[in-house]
């Protein structure tokens, strides 16, 4: 019988969503808070700095699934880079990133819900990561519809933010930074960076998108461009509304900024929003992760692993690949500390992108002596076939990976 493979259903827009949704979630209703303890007003500076360093190994992604439309991600991606060999090695680093990120966005999901309901978190915990598990296994498809309602339903929680706050914009100074100074701005921007892991999931759906070497490059870049405007204006709307420490010492910081404008109605309906975002996040996050585990499996010559490869169920998904991450995600969930498994997350994150940025220059390198043809999306400003932006990247995520541990050191996590 031959194999089956996965089914092309995913259009631009639907990816679009997925990317957009896949970056926008918790990071900005959970870590917002902490990150203007250090950032102080230049909170703003600090998400750019983050989007920044994301968005130049963006770059790397967009050029390597437009080379590369394979739903392993970084996994392939290293593997096409650094050889087969080092990417087996680098895929459980790959993997527990979007099992770790999903285990935190639940935490997150249980906290902002038990503000609603009297129910222990370790329930809601491991029942919204079985419902996000359920929706990947009835497919793709039905999961983007998912997706899609929950980041329109997001963005709006996040307009309302925004607009809420437009009379206060201009009464605070958002050039002056705290006590900190520079390096408290990296070091926000380094706690921010877990806002940012979208893109490790959103390359991932190449094998189920049409026409994927054109329309995931621009996913990518579109996707992260638009979540960079939404943060700015998102925390120039909070420190303009609330001063950064109450903000830092928020338990629901955006909740809190609306409620200072509106009263407590309006936070109510902004945690509910809230609980659509990180829902949403985790099922980009099982989603991303059981199709690389899917595409690991493919390619390794272990046998246990090769049922990680079935493709079966109404959704034609890989299930027993979902079902392990899901088991595996709740486990980390219910350690149940939010700094801690987030910090766990961000470490990973930094890791992966590193190789990912190494990965491309090491086949830009290679191909430097052959008569490399131009994938569709091709990273411009290069020296020797060596693309400057990339070496960029390499650098800044050296330089937050530094501050994320700094911020481990000092207690800011």
């Amino acid at each position: 019988m031959a194999e089956k493979e996965l089914k092309r259903s995913l259009g631009f827009w639907d990816v679009l969503m997925f990317g957009v949704g896949g970056i926008v979630g918790a990071g900005i209703y959970a870590i917002i808070g902490k990150a203007a303890g250090l950032s102080g007003n230049m909170l703003w500076l600090s998400f750019v700095i983050a989007a920044t360093v994301a968005l130049l190994t963006g770059l790397s992604y967009a050029e390597f699934v437009s080379r590369y439309p394979d739903s392993g991600g970084s996994f392939e991606y290293m593997k096409q880079g650094l050889g087969k060999k080092t990417a087996f090695s680098m895929s459980i680093f790959i993997v527990f990133t979007g099992i770790v990120a999903a285990a935190a966005i639940a935490i997150s999901f249980a906290d902002y819900l038990s503000r609603l309901v009297d129910v222990p978190n370790w329930i809601l915990i491991i029942g919204i990561i079985l419902l996000m598990g359920f929706f990947n296994i009835i497919g793709a498809k039905y999961s983007s519809y998912f997706n899609a309602f929950a980041t329109i339903v997001t963005l709006i929680g996040l307009a309302a933010v925004v607009v809420v706050s437009i009379p206060e914009f201009g009464t605070t100074p958002l050039l002056e930074t705290n006590s900190g100074g520079w390096t408290s701005l990296f070091a926000g921007g380094a706690l921010i960076f877990f806002s940012y892991i979208g893109f490790e999931d959103l390359v991932k759906m190449a094998e189920e998108t049409k026409n994927p070497k054109e329309n995931m490059p621009k996913a990518v870049i579109m996707s992260g461009l638009i979540v960079l405007l939404v943060y700015v204006l998102i925390a120039i709307s909070s420190v303009s509304v609330l001063d950064w420490k109450q903000l830092s010492n928020s338990n629901g910081p955006l909740a809190a900024v609306i409620e200072a404008k509106l009263g407590a109605w309006a936070a109510t309906s902004l945690v509910i929003i809230a609980l659509f975002a990180t829902s949403k996040t985790i099922l980009s996050n099982i989603l991303g992760t059981s199709r690389l585990l899917y595409d690991v499996a493919r390619d390794s010559d272990k046998s246990w692993l090769k049922k990680f490869t079935t493709i079966s169920g109404i959704g034609n998904a890989p299930n027993y690949a979902i079902i392990a991450i899901s088991l595996v995600a709740i486990g980390f969930g219910l350690i149940g500390n939010l700094k801690v498994v987030a910090s766990i997350s961000n470490i990973f994150i930094f890791i992966v992108f590193a190789m990912v940025n190494l990965a491309l220059l090491n086949l830009r390198h290679k191909k430097r002596k052959e008569k490399d043809q131009k994938p569709p999306f091709y990273i411009k400003f290069n020296v020797k076939n060596i693309p400057i932006p990339t070496v960029l990247a390499l650098i800044s995520i050296l330089v937050l990976f530094g501050f994320n541990i700094y911020n481990l050191f000092q207690g800011n996590l």
